[in-house]
């Protein structure tokens, strides 16, 4: 098409230029462990020196091409304190799973309490000068969204990371649509209300300011020595008695009230490779309406790297969560059986069957885990559960999908009384190290061995959990020991 066209078509003109931003507009695939920067687009301008942030979209999440679904869920991994976010992108598993993964760099973590450095009391809201983190994360959805990617948001954190996570699913809405969060050691803050630069600082979520519902999976160490698992201060804190964690319980029991669940949860006990052995699932979904799961879980005698347990043999799965939120369900009426019990030759897994968001899971990828994935449904709608008799019925010789056949009592929370025994308490001080912590590159590298030399505070596991929260005894000034 000819310039002269152009200037004499106005119509013409505007086709073609509607056209060219389509083109530069577009969420492009990337291969495995190549994941694409936005850090130019979203860091310029703002008070951070450490600013990166990465993007990792699947070819099947792609605006382009045969069968390009950019609808794909969008999720968020976010590093602990002293942690980085350069792994995620060999870890995350968002290839496998047909999911778009956004890894941002926080300054040395996230601005989510008080921290030597900063410029401005964390009080001051209208601070200019230091990390402002909904306006950050915003940013980067909105750039999302410009490309095209329009799926539901979740967030997935590690302690420091987990203080993000909670916050930003605390001030959902428009700007943070935040559909659900995975959070491993540490729960919401009790106090202060509000901590930070700008307006998406709210620490608890509130119906009143328009808060939506917010799926949340949550798994805490019962014996955690920086995060007490009963709440009260922490040594994060430097020492500002303002902040003040809520009971874990508590802080479980506020999510489920803010949902719209009935608070009654059911309990079931398994098997765990950290603290005494021991977990316990607290699942308020039953009690929830329908499409929001609160589930919860507890390992028994585990530190600070209890977000690393396997329970039964597997680490939590967190993208399976996030397939079990967008594949529906949840609270609200049971769903009707799948089929009727069939012969025994109703027990054999439809061959044909895969889950819509990745061809490999299949039945197969189904049995590995299904309290999670028998939930999963494929792109005509028929679940997992439906389909894969032999991975998810009872009647067929498999664990359950979402229960035992004989489900515990519920039992409703008291607002007032903790539901669990607590645990043992830590030190005073808050200065003991977690002993099951080791670097990620040497099983060696214990808090022992952080303390020889400080500068090792930045060493993190293969969690993402920092040397600088797991060792405070090492690494905290307020233990006598310079950071």
């Amino acid at each position: 098409m000819s310039s002269n066209h152009l200037r004499k078509n106005p119509a013409a003109l505007l086709l073609s230029a509607t056209f060219c931003w389509s083109l530069a507009a577009a969420l492009d695939g990337n291969a495995f462990e190549n994941p694409q920067s936005l850090t130019d687009v979203i860091c310029g301008g703002r008070p951070r020196s450490a600013c990166e942030v990465e993007l990792d979209v699947p070819e099947a999440c792609a605006t382009g091409g045969l069968g390009a679904d950019p609808a794909c869920p969008i999720v968020f991994f976010l590093h602990g304190s002293g942690g980085t976010n350069n792994w995620f992108a060999r870890t995350s598993g968002v290839h496998d799973a047909n999911m778009i993964g956004v890894y941002p760099q926080g300054e040395g973590g996230w601005n989510t309490g008080p921290k030597t450095s900063n410029n401005c009391h964390w009080s001051n809201y209208e601070c200019t000068t230091d990390p402002d983190e909904g306006d950050l994360i915003t940013s980067i959805i909105d750039e999302i969204r410009a490309l095209g990617g329009t799926g539901n948001v979740y967030a997935y954190g590690n302690s420091n990371g987990a203080a993000l996570a909670h916050r930003l699913a605390s001030n959902g809405g428009t700007q943070l649509p935040i559909k659900g969060i995975i959070v491993s050691v540490t729960q919401l803050l009790s106090s202060p209300e509000r901590s930070g630069p700008g307006t998406l600082n709210y620490n608890q979520p509130s119906s009143s300011r328009g808060t939506p519902p917010v799926s949340i999976l949550s798994i805490m160490g019962d014996a955690d020595g920086l995060i007490p698992y009963e709440g009260g201060s922490s040594s994060v804190f430097s020492g500002d008695d303002s902040f003040q964690l809520m009971p874990t319980m508590d802080s479980m029991a506020l999510w489920a009230s803010h949902n719209g669940c009935t608070g009654s949860y059911q309990t079931s006990e398994h098997s765990s490779d950290m603290g005494d052995g021991t977990a316990t699932k607290f699942d308020y979904t039953s009690g929830c309406p329908e499409g929001i799961y609160v589930e919860h879980y507890a390992i028994h005698g585990g530190g600070h790297g209890a977000g690393g347990a396997q329970v039964d043999g597997a680490k939590i799965d967190v993208l399976g969560f996030v397939a079990k939120v967008e594949g529906g369900g949840g609270g609200g009426p049971s769903p009707s059986p799948p089929t009727p019990s069939p012969p025994t030759s109703g027990c054999e897994n439809d061959a044909s069957w895969s889950g819509k968001f990745n061809a490999a899971h299949t039945c197969a990828y189904v049995a590995e885990n299904p309290e999670n994935r028998c939930f999963f449904e494929n792109s005509e709608g028929v679940t997992a559960g439906t389909a894969c008799p032999a991975a998810c019925d009872a009647s067929c010789g498999s664990p359950p999908a979402t229960s035992s056949p004989v489900p515990p009592t519920p039992v409703t929370l008291s607002p007032i009384a903790s539901p669990v025994a607590p645990p043992p308490s830590p030190p005073a001080s808050g200065c003991e190290n977690d002993a099951s912590w080791s670097g990620k590159y040497s099983t060696a590298h214990t808090c022992d061995y952080v303390a020889e030399n400080p500068q090792r505070c930045f060493f993190e596991n293969s969690d993402g959990v920092g040397a600088i929260e797991a060792c405070p005894a090492a690494c905290d000034s307020a233990c006598g020991t310079s950071r």
